[in-house]
């Protein structure tokens, strides 16, 4: 192996280490330092030579990446040491990895038989973290219910200084005299201080905006999970035979419940990735953290939203072949207008009357939500929220569905078809909703990953994903209305 490549070698596995986000494990550290030593004594013997085989090579790069290694490995060290109350300077001057040193201490806290002490000892580190991440908060607009103690001292700092602060606390003396630029490519790792500072205020504010998007279909549809993205198959359950007379010393007769495969239900992964820029770091843009979290938080609930509505108006074919509003399916009103007593009652008798599989038994489907396009919202309001029938002039006539219906308006389906703003829809209770919305293991609120940034890149990262799937589950539980001509 020559010069070339013992130096490749010594990239890759520091490049392994820092894409998994840890420390080099004892084996790849004996190996680096093996092809260290193994590099220095080529280049003693035949620099020039060894130069010539290899062609230019980044030696500059190579020391920086294990400068920053071991760097991350005295501060790691140092942390955890501290946390116990232990030295930590024999363990990084005998090249132990954090691995090996959190394996001692756990033997050394069995042994004086105080294991109890793992995990509540709260440093200097933890004390400042819980602090600025409120103060951080604060500057950006968050109402945080109760900040804690220091929180304030830290409102008015910026970003800057707030680095700063987070690298006196890791050990870097020299951290005031740091240029913007050292300070981000050095310093900033995905465990530094710092970051999980702004990683954590970049959460909250997630969070947040996600719970607080404008989306409707969580009121009407069918929350489920699933464990996995394999396709799962489901299941209409139909009807009993009926229970027979059985005369005296009679037998019982075998029956089979009636059912049919509906539709398979699967998960998908939906994602994005924002950054937060070298520039912005500088110019001390703390309304980047407000905001852009925020707008990918919101953009994600509402894609959930317009693909539920999508599907609704959208009218596309299902698990039987035909469309989801179909007249053999018997959900599509004789009566198209908007939202009256003539309308209303046949789309409910057609609910009504729908029938199990394999029978004829009705299942007498209630209707629950009345859903409507914004174009139709106020009318469906006063007529379901007048007490007397809004289309005739003799007072004495009642509204019979009078605050019968929840209404739901949603401006995505104003545009989903060309009659959008006249269609509208009658559906059941939640959970016999036509609509289902899984998430993997039943977590309906996107993950937001803090990432570090690939060579060459300042500034910060961060990744967010959600797996959802959305599926017609039933065409019996929905009748449309066409809407007026």
């Amino acid at each position: 192996m020559n010069l070339k490549e013992k130096l490749a070698r010594q990239k890759a596995i520091l490049d392994k280490a820092k894409a998994e986000q840890r420390d080099l494990s004892a084996e790849e550290q004996r190996e680096f330092d093996q092809l260290q030593t193994a590099i220095e004594a080529m280049r003693d013997a035949e620099p020039d030579q060894q130069q010539q085989k290899s062609g230019p090579i980044n030696v500059e790069d190579i020391q920086r990446q294990a400068m920053e290694v071991e760097r991350q490995r005295t501060l790691d060290i140092g942390n955890l040491c501290r946390s116990f109350g232990y030295d930590a300077d024999e363990y990084i001057k005998s090249g132990k990895t954090i691995d090996e040193v959190r394996a001692l201490i756990l033997e050394k806290q069995i042994q004086e038989k105080a294991p109890s002490s793992v995990g509540v000892i709260r440093d200097e580190g933890d004390k400042f973290r819980d602090a600025a991440r409120d103060g951080l908060a604060l500057r950006v607009g968050l109402d945080v219910e109760k900040p804690v103690g220091g929180a304030n001292d830290f409102r008015n700092m910026s970003l800057r200084e707030l680095a700063i602060e987070s690298l006196r606390l890791e050990g870097v003396a020299n951290a005031s005299r740091l240029s913007n630029d050292d300070i981000l490519r050095q310093y900033m790792t995905p465990t530094s201080l710092f970051t999980g500072i702004m990683d954590q205020t970049a959460r909250t504010v997630f969070e947040k905006a996600y719970t607080d998007a404008q989306t409707t279909y969580q009121i009407w549809t069918k929350r489920g999970t699933l464990r996995d993205f394999r396709p799962t198959k489901t299941y209409t359950v139909g009807t009993a035979g009926e229970l027979l007379q059985v005369p005296e010393n009679g037998e019982l007769k075998h029956d089979m419940v009636n059912a049919e495969e509906g539709p398979q239900r699967q998960l998908l992964t939906f994602g994005r990735q924002f950054s937060m820029s070298r520039q912005a770091f500088i110019n001390d843009d703390v309304d980047f953290i407000s905001t852009m979290p925020a707008l990918y938080a919101q953009s994600a609930r509402l894609g959930i939203n317009r693909l539920v509505y999508q599907l609704l108006a959208k009218n596309p074919a299902i698990w039987d072949g035909k469309q989801l509003f179909h007249a053999e399916h018997g959900n599509i009103s004789g009566v198209a207008s908007a939202p009256n007593v003539e309308s209303v009652s046949d789309m409910r008798i057609k609910m009504r009357n729908q029938k199990a599989v394999g029978g004829d038994v009705k299942m007498n489907i209630p209707a629950r939500f009345m859903i409507v396009p914004t174009a139709l919202e106020t009318v469906a309001g006063q007529f379901i929220g007048s007490t007397v029938d809004p289309a005739q002039t003799n007072p004495n006539i009642k509204n019979p569905f009078f605050n019968s219906f929840t209404i739901v308006s949603d401006a995505e389906l104003d545009d989903a078809t060309a009659n959008g703003g006249k269609e509208w829809y009658l559906t059941s209770d939640q959970l016999r909703s036509p609509i289902q919305v899984d998430f993997l293991n039943g977590v309906d609120m996107p993950t937001i990953v803090m990432k570090q940034p690939p060579a060459g890149q300042l500034g910060y990262m961060w990744d967010i994903y959600i797996d959802y799937g959305v599926t017609i589950v039933d065409y019996k539980t929905a009748v449309k209305n066409n809407g007026a001509v």
